[in-house]
């Protein structure tokens, strides 16, 4: 039973994906064969009708056990020396950094050196109002810690906290960090500590000073040494390099200014990551395929404790899809990953012209989610075998047993017809074959 439904399923992700990959290799004769192609909602003319359509400014890219779907760099990486923009082009990834501070706290508990438990009293004795909050609620933003960062209007009368700290550029960042603890460690937090949840990105710059504390040395070294080298992440790096890179995707800022990346140590844990679409997909296979992080660890860091957030350890699950994801934003750039550890399923949009993607009402969140919808509407097609290949093989079997194909539904039933004559037959497997062989 179990091998006829496998047969039953079509080919139409095998044609789709072939497409996707092997356009420019197609000959018209194949193209004659597959005459159904052309009504195939495929991965690639998704992406390319989008970024068209919405004048889209960043890059997009796809990839399912380890193989590119479809990618997409549009827009210009640098205007004043004409270059291009491409899959290599570095973008600030915003708040999608935050998933690399929980990994780094993470290992520090699997070496025995800390616990999620720990209370901020052992490593801030100096702030008596949040003694009692842990590491765990930190991680899970339910610590009630103002957020230096954003405008918080519960806080009548001093909404704006950058107004109420002083950062330089003139100052080192133990300085800036410093100035920042001192203001926070003053403020009343917002509710009894894991009781409620709240965004937060004090959070997470307090989890990467005790990064520091506990290893001994620098946050941006932990991240290297534990993160970065061990998955040959070489595009990624630290939001204060961000004036040296050549490779950097220009912000457009259409007036106003991103934090200044001289002011060192504000974005720490936070928000402080650049990086591009590669080493984003080495990062997310990593965490599917569990490279890092133990068994343990991976799942503490993916269940979610505030459900109606869908909020975890620094990124956020799915119920619904079993889609593990998180945004990033920071003045001028705007980044989604969006991954699938059951399926090796991982893609990442990234925009550099943060305004224009709300003007045109799509942001980078929309654009991945809409791309999952169409890849997932067909994974389970072609791949016969379910060995995450589709090969020549599939369409052998699918030829073998021609007549359990009558059992299909009728969207497949019009993805086999090849020759679009109403009927299936062994004369539509067999082109599909050939074109399979051809590429």
């Amino acid at each position: 039973m179990k091998s006829r439904k496998m047969l039953s399923i079509l080919l139409s992700l095998l044609i789709l994906v072939s497409t996707v990959v092997f356009t420019p290799t197609i000959s018209a004769a194949s193209k004659d064969d597959l005459a159904t192609i052309s009504s195939l909602q495929a991965y690639q003319s998704f992406v390319d009708r989008a970024v068209k359509l919405k004048d889209f400014s960043g890059v997009v890219y796809a990839t399912k056990n380890g193989r590119v779907l479809c990618q997409s760099a549009s827009g210009m990486q640098n205007t004043e020396k004409n270059i291009p923009m491409s899959i290599d082009s570095q973008f600030s990834i915003g708040s999608v950094s935050k998933q690399f501070c929980a990994t780094a706290v993470l290992l520090l508990q699997e070496q025995g050196k800390l616990s999620v438990n720990d209370t901020l009293e052992k490593y801030f004795p100096q702030y008596v109002i949040g003694k009692d909050i842990t590491i765990h609620a930190l991680l899970s933003m339910r610590s009630g810690i103002r957020d230096y960062m954003n405008t918080d209007y519960d806080y009548e009368g001093h909404e704006n906290p950058f107004e109420e700290y002083i950062v330089t550029d003139t100052a080192t960042k133990e300085e800036n960090q410093k100035s920042i603890l001192d203001w926070v460690f003053t403020q009343e937090l917002k509710y009894t500590p894991d009781s409620a949840h709240t965004y937060s990105n004090t959070n997470f710059l307090i989890l990467s000073i005790i990064v520091e504390k506990v290893s001994g040395i620098s946050y941006q070294d932990f991240l290297k040494q534990n993160i970065f080298t061990p998955l040959n992440m070489t595009n990624t790096v630290f939001y204060e390099d961000i004036i040296n890179l050549p490779n950097l995707a220009e912000p457009i800022l259409n007036g106003y200014m991103p934090f200044e990346p001289y002011h060192r140590g504000l974005t720490q844990g936070a928000g402080d990551l650049v990086s591009n679409a590669k080493d984003m997909d080495k990062w997310m296979t990593s965490l599917s395929e569990g490279t890092l992080l133990s068994e343990e660890s991976l799942k503490a860091m993916t269940t979610v404790y505030t459900p109606d957030a869908g909020y975890c350890y620094g990124i956020m699950y799915d119920a619904k899809d079993g889609g593990v994801y998180h945004g990033g934003r920071i003045p001028s750039y705007e980044t989604m990953v969006l991954f699938y550890p059951e399926e090796n399923l991982n893609i990442f949009v990234v925009t550099n012209d943060l305004e224009k993607t709300y003007k045109k009402n799509f942001t980078v969140e929309y654009f991945a989610n809409t791309l999952s919808k169409k890849i997932h509407s067909n994974t389970s097609l072609g791949d016969v075998d379910s060995d995450g290949d589709i090969s020549v093989l599939d369409a052998t079997a699918i030829q073998l047993h021609i007549s359990q194909l009558k059992m299909l539904n009728e969207e497949q039933l019009k993805c086999t017809d090849t020759d679009a004559d109403g009927e299936l037959s062994v004369l539509d497997a067999t082109a599909i074959q050939l074109f399979l062989a051809q590429l």
